[in-house]
């Protein structure tokens, strides 16, 4: 049986994750096997990236269920960069849940969620699957600092503080991904209009609704910045948000829920588990990249293109001349291109009391955050599910379909500061003063 099962190594992101797992100073620590549609492409593989024989090669298709699940039975822990998900990567939930496995994916695709919600989630948790989909750039930065920020105002208030508005602000480098491309295409051809509008409203993957989230806004002013700086309109940001949302929905609902779910001889002992976790019933939320320095012009401008380009694509014509000039699938950057890339992250968010206590927390990496960084980000959210199940939090317990912070919280925490690659810092602003720096 293999610890940690590849599927899609083949392809750009994948090859990269195979890399970095096949590197990773923990390798004596667990297997490794990489899923295949033949084994002759296993092979090249393995001679490109020098992987030795201690790496299992899996022949499989994933159109066919039957492989999928003979592949899933044997791991324990299933990496898949299948995409787009909503085509490719339905069944290997589906095999996932049935078996209780752990299952990681890079997914900005609201609308697979929602499905595999829809169908499997109940299933995960009578299995005791644990199924985090977004692990990568879509969504860990937004859904790890908003939950470092919350944890910051407990630590500085108390258990009892409730959030109000948060905002995450990228500035990011990056270069245009195939996969991400055909995912765009997908979304717009493939998925039906009703689907995608459910999965695109406020709360879609959230148990309970909380406050309505900010309206979109061309140019949206950075807190505390002087001069002042504007997010735009974040293209991930819809994606993003629902993954947010979620870990908002089953933190709360399972706090507002806990005398009919824990009974009540275990009532004061969840509450006091689940009240540092739950954001509050005001909480809002919103994300922007900070295109260049943040202009209000630049940014106006940005916002314009950006919702211009999106509206564009829904005309077929247009759509058609786009893929032909978009970058293919498997495609990617140079190394050295990748390695130009950088990410910063600034999550800031307020107390939903008055007067407001603000919490600033900050993700940021060296290297391109579609590939090299994203790379590292889901291997080690694999990493931590097979290797740290003793350190999970406990709202991993019970399975199900999970957020990387209900699923793993402070680990992955832990996990991407040790790999050097990246770096978070939380902390209590007021003005233009930082005080109170929890890491």
């Amino acid at each position: 049986m293999a610890d940690i099962l590849v599927l899609g190594a083949t392809g750009f992101t994948g090859r990269l994750i195979t890399r970095y797992l096949h590197n990773h100073p923990q390798r004596a620590s667990f297997s490794l096997a990489i899923g295949i549609r033949s084994k002759s492409k296993g092979e090249a593989l393995k001679q490109s990236l020098g992987l030795d024989d201690s790496v299992e090669l899996v022949q499989l298709d994933v159109t066919r269920y039957d492989q999928i699940e003979a592949a899933v039975k044997d791991s324990k822990v299933v990496i898949n960069t299948v995409g787009p998900y909503w085509r490719w990567g339905t069944d290997v939930v589906r095999a996932c849940a049935l078996h209780g496995k752990r299952y990681v994916d890079l997914t900005g695709e609201p609308h697979f969620i929602r499905k595999i919600l829809d169908h499997f989630d109940y299933l995960a948790t009578k299995t005791g699957a644990i199924i985090v989909p977004a692990c990568g750039l879509d969504s860990i930065p937004g859904d790890i600092t908003t939950y470092l920020s919350n944890r910051t105002l407990k630590n500085a208030l108390g258990p009892q503080a409730e959030l109000g508005l948060s905002q995450t602000f990228y500035s990011l480098r990056t270069k245009p991904s195939g996969g991400s491309s055909a995912t765009l295409i997908s979304m717009l051809e493939d998925v039906p209009r009703l689907k995608l509008e459910e999965a695109q409203s406020d709360y879609a993957l959230s148990l309970i609704r909380g406050a309505p989230s900010p309206s979109p806004r061309l140019a949206t002013p950075v807190p505390f910045t002087s001069p002042p700086r504007y997010g735009a309109l974040w293209v991930m940001e819809s994606a993003n948000r629902a993954v947010v949302q979620r870990t908002y929905g089953l933190n709360q609902f399972a706090l507002t829920s806990a005398r009919a779910l824990y009974g009540e001889k275990r009532l004061q002992e969840k509450t006091e588990q689940l009240r540092p976790l739950a954001y509050g019933p005001k909480f809002r939320y919103a994300e922007y990249v900070i295109p260049g320095r943040g202009s209000f012009f630049s940014t106006v401008l940005y916002s314009t293109i950006v919702a211009t380009v999106m509206s564009l694509l829904y005309v077929t014509p247009i759509r058609w001349l786009v893929k032909k000039i978009m970058t293919k699938s498997g495609d990617g950057p140079s190394e050295e291109e990748m390695k130009k890339g950088f990410l910063k992250v600034t999550n800031y968010t307020a107390t939903a009391s008055t007067p407001e206590t603000w919490a600033k927390t900050t993700m940021s990496g060296k290297s391109d955050p579609g590939y090299l960084l994203t790379a590292t980000m889901i291997s080690e959210c694999a990493l931590g599910l097979l290797l740290d199940d003793a350190s999970l939090p406990f709202t991993a317990r019970p399975g199900g379909v999970l957020t990387p912070a209900t699923a793993l919280g402070e680990v992955i925490v832990r996990r991407l500061e040790a790999t050097g690659q990246m770096r978070f810092e939380s902390e209590i602003v007021t003005g233009n003063e930082e005080s109170r720096k929890q890491r």
